[in-house]
C-alpha cells in the first residue's frame, strides 16, 4: 500500500508532514479528528419477569402456644397475585420454592403457616437456624421478597419464631 502512495506526486511530503504534526502536538485535535469515526447506537429496554416490583414488608412471625405452629404475615403496597417461600442457600439462591394449601393471599397480605410436617421443614435434613424468604408475585410479573431467620427442633417437631 506504501508503494501506491510513493507513486503519488508529494505523497511522502504530504505523510512526513502529517506525523510531525502530530508529533510536535500542533493541530493535534484535527489530525486525530481524521482518525475517528462517529456512530449511533439505539437500546430499548423492557422489564424482565423478575424485575423488582414494590417492597413488600418486613415477614412477621407468630407461634401458637406449643410452638408447633410458625405463621408467617407480610404486607405489600399493592394486590399480591401469588405468594411462595422456600429455604435460603448458603450462595443465597433458593433451591425449592414452595407454594401450596399452606399460603394464604387476600389483596395485599399474605401468609404462610408452617409446621413441623410442612415440606421446607420436612427438606431441612438439619434442625437449628433455617432462613426462609418470603416472595410476593404481582400482577405484572414483578417480584418482591424478604427474610425471616426461623429455627426449627426436628426432634420435637417446634418452630420457633425470632
Amino acid at each position: 500500500m506504501m508503494r501506491r502512495f510513493q507513486g503519488l506526486p508529494g505523497a511522502s511530503a504530504a505523510i512526513g508532514a502529517f506525523v510531525l504534526t502530530v508529533l510536535l502536538g500542533f493541530g493535534g485535535a484535527s489530525a486525530s479528528a481524521l482518525w475517528q469515526q462517529s456512530a449511533t447506537a439505539t437500546m430499548t429496554v423492557t422489564a424482565a419477569a423478575n424485575w423488582p416490583g414494590p417492597a413488600v414488608s418486613p415477614v412477621t412471625c407468630l407461634n401458637d402456644s406449643p410452638q408447633k405452629t410458625a405463621t408467617l404475615s407480610v404486607s405489600a403496597p399493592r394486590s399480591i397475585a401469588a405468594l411462595t417461600y422456600g429455604a435460603v442457600q448458603a450462595n443465597g439462591g433458593i433451591a425449592t420454592a414452595y407454594s401450596g394449601s399452606e399460603v394464604s393471599v387476600a389483596g395485599s397480605t399474605g401468609s404462610i403457616t408452617l409446621t413441623g410436617a410442612s415440606q421446607i421443614i420436612r427438606d431441612s435434613f438439619y434442625q437449628g437456624r433455617l432462613t426462609v424468604r418470603v416472595t410476593a408475585t404481582y400482577s405484572d410479573q414483578t417480584q418482591a421478597s424478604s427474610d425471616i431467620v426461623l429455627w426449627h427442633d426436628t426432634s420435637n417437631g417446634k418452630i420457633y419464631c425470632p
